[in-house]
């Protein structure tokens, strides 16, 4: 899906320098070098109070729900991705990784790089998963050291020494081995091709549900209710205007959790837009990868 050559490298001036790519995968193979948080960034957190790493994590909460409401759109109308990224307040953009200014760059441009503006944004959103990621293990470790008031300081260095060599966590590792899923990387479009009568699991965050091909796709929530998709763009998660409504109290499930593209043959396009992921058979993840 990425393969797409350009008659002239697209050019993007960043600070005092200017990026080329001849392709949409150049970008890509770029872009995700940016979703890990730099060590620096680390260094900071780790001496956020508890109540910084709650405000931390509820403003990035908030900016992901923009994001997730313009993704969402622009699977339906790819244009729509021009316009509202130019109205997005580029001082909400980080500047780790000059994020900021590559924002700022893409939206000097024309139309020509909507991809590029989509797959920017998809990938800066993964930044902000990892950035969750961190607050999540530094409140949670925190919470511990202030139920020990006895800790001596060394062991609180040695405690910052240890967030800032493990900035990799992973949520539902358990449930994703026992149920051969991996999580799909989120915002990116995923092609699922099954069988006739072939049936695979999905996990929506922790809940195991499925998605099956008979007549026409059909997707089964954790209840067991089966619904039958419609050609188009399909939402699944807990808001009111979702195709397939969840239960309002899984409150790990997002508004807009899944989308599910459907074009009436044996394949869909899935594209997770969730906080707690969505979790697919591994080896369309390889596939999607490779």
């Amino acid at each position: 899906m990425l393969n797409k050559f350009f008659a002239k490298p697209v050019e993007l001036k960043v600070g005092e320098q200017t990026l080329k790519f001849s392709s949409i995968n150049d970008f890509d193979f770029c872009m995700t070098g940016r979703t890990s948080v730099p060590s620096k960034k680390i260094i900071e957190m780790v001496k956020f109070t508890t109540d910084q790493l709650k405000n931390e994590a509820r403003t990035i909460k908030d900016i992901e729900k923009r994001f997730v409401s313009i993704l969402s759109k622009s699977i339906e109308d790819t244009d729509s991705i021009n316009r509202a990224m130019r109205e997005l307040d580029p001082l909400i953009f980080s500047q780790d990784h000059s994020w900021r200014q590559i924002i700022s760059a893409l939206n000097a441009g024309d139309e020509e790089l909507n991809p590029f503006r989509r797959l920017a944004l998809v990938k800066y959103m993964q930044y902000l998963s990892s950035r969750q990621e961190i607050i999540k293990y530094l409140y949670s470790e925190k919470k511990k050291l202030m139920q020990e008031p006895n800790e001596s300081i060394s062991t609180l260095a040695e405690f910052k020494d240890t967030i800032i060599l493990d900035n990799t966590l992973v949520e539902n590792a358990d449930d994703g081995e026992e149920h051969g899923v991996e999580r799909m990387p989120k915002g990116e479009v995923v092609t699922v091709t099954l069988k006739p009568d072939e049936e695979i699991e999905i996990l929506l965050s922790k809940h195991v549900c499925k998605l099956a091909y008979k007549d026409k796709f059909e997707f089964t929530d954790q209840t067991g209710r089966t619904y039958k998709l419609h050609k188009g763009r399909n939402v699944v998660g807990r808001d009111s205007a979702s195709n397939i409504i969840m239960e309002p109290k899984l409150r790990d499930i997002s508004r807009l959790h899944l989308v599910i593209e459907y074009h009436g043959d044996n394949t869909v396009q899935l594209t997770d837009l969730s906080s707690h992921g969505t979790y697919i058979p591994s080896r369309y993840i390889e596939l999607h990868s490779g």
